[in-house]
């Protein structure tokens, strides 16, 4: 075990232990209240004028860029509607081609019967996936999904 120290007690320093300090620490001020409402008022002044021409230009742009799509949309969907029908053709040609041998096949019909019995034949229906692509490779069918059609 240990023994009670026999010798002399330990003091303070002659002269005392060094102050401490314990008050609050102030921290700097960069600025006073009224220089910074003066700076806030001054940045307010100058930016809302730029931010609203800024605003402007973007709006015009925005504009722009709708109005060049619109105005190439019916465009675009004429070139669909065009390719569309091309391919459809090709779809009948390749018909009528693979059952030329078939002297009571009429082409677009199912044995004489047409597939669409209510829609009459000035009326154009849009064909379906499974119409377009009926004779395709299922790795060449462009990126829908047409798995159902094809198992």
């Amino acid at each position: 075990m240990s023994k009670a120290k026999t010798g002399p007690q330990d003091m303070p320093p002659p002269g005392g232990y060094a102050p401490f300090q314990w008050e609050r620490v102030t921290l700097r001020t960069l600025f006073t209240g009224k220089i910074g409402v003066g700076l806030f008022i001054v940045v307010n002044a100058i930016g809302w004028p730029l931010y609203a021409k800024s605003f402007q230009y973007a709006r015009r742009q925005f504009i722009e860029k709708k109005s060049n799509e619109l105005a190439a949309l019916p465009l675009l969907i004429a070139e669909n509607d065009r390719a569309t029908l091309k391919y459809m053709r090709r779809l009948r040609d390749l018909e009528a081609d693979v059952m030329k041998d078939f002297p009571f096949w009429e082409v677009g019909t199912l044995f004489g019967v047409p597939i669409y019995e209510t829609v009459s034949k000035d009326k154009y229906r849009e064909p379906t996936p499974m119409d377009m692509y009926a004779f395709a490779d299922r790795f060449t069918v462009p990126s829908t999904n047409l798995d159902p059609f094809f198992t």
